[in-house]
């Protein structure tokens, strides 16, 4: 583990400049590699400890850390999350999970494969299980490698209500992606970033694929 954690994430500054967009990373030790960004954190892989990653809170968000560390305690040991190793002030100790999420493979043009639908279904039935309620499943924590899905980010496990955010994802996996797919299309990112602001700024999964029905029929 890391000798002297607090006063690296000490030297990290995380600013959360607007909640619906991602943080803004000022500084960060030169040898903790930035892996990605949220609304409320990023996230950093120590060049020195690659097995590891270290997710630091903007300060307007420090008190999630030790929300979110209680999630992973309550969910324990399972392959679809990464493991929990601690946390402290405004920051989470957890494994580093190669892969990429479902936003850049559509960027990239890789492939998203149906078991990886069926692997974040299974991870959603365990933590329900486990007496969770996982919501905010999107397209950037949701993570693909060599085939397989796992979920990052359980900050919102706790939440009450429905969330349908992955409900409407694996309906428009499967009534529009599998169809339009051919190897190597990409989707622009301006793109991308209109469908994520579109959906954050309205309510209602008919709106939502009324939407994707426009957009298919104005680039495919």
């Amino acid at each position: 583990m890391i000798k002297d954690v607090q006063s690296l994430v000490d030297a990290v500054r995380v600013r959360s400049v607007n909640s619906r967009d991602p943080v803004e990373v000022r500084e960060h030790p030169a040898h903790w590699r930035c892996i990605g960004v949220g609304n409320t954190a990023a996230v950093f892989q120590p060049k020195d400890v690659p097995d590891l990653a270290v997710k630091v809170f903007a300060d307007s968000h420090a008190g999630i850390a030790a929300h979110e560390a209680a999630i992973y305690e309550q969910l324990g040991d399972s392959p679809f999350f990464p493991r929990y190793f601690g946390h402290g002030e405004r920051y989470l100790l957890i494994e580093y999970r190669e892969g990429t999420n479902l936003y850049d493979c559509l960027l990239q043009g890789i492939f998203i494969p149906e078991q990886v639908i069926i692997d974040v279904d299974e991870a959603i039935r365990y933590a329900r299980s486990c007496g969770l309620n996982p919501a905010d499943i999107h397209v950037k924590n949701v993570l693909v490698h060599e085939g397989r899905g796992y979920l990052v980010d359980l900050s919102d496990y706790r939440k009450m209500g429905e969330c349908k955010r992955w409900t409407t994802l694996k309906k428009a996996y499967y009534d529009y992606y599998l169809d339009l797919y051919k190897p190597g299309m990409t989707v622009p990112s301006w793109l991308l970033e209109t469908i994520r602001k579109w959906y954050k700024a309205n309510e209602g999964e008919r709106d939502v694929l009324n939407f994707a029905e426009r957009i298919r029929r104005m680039f495919f």
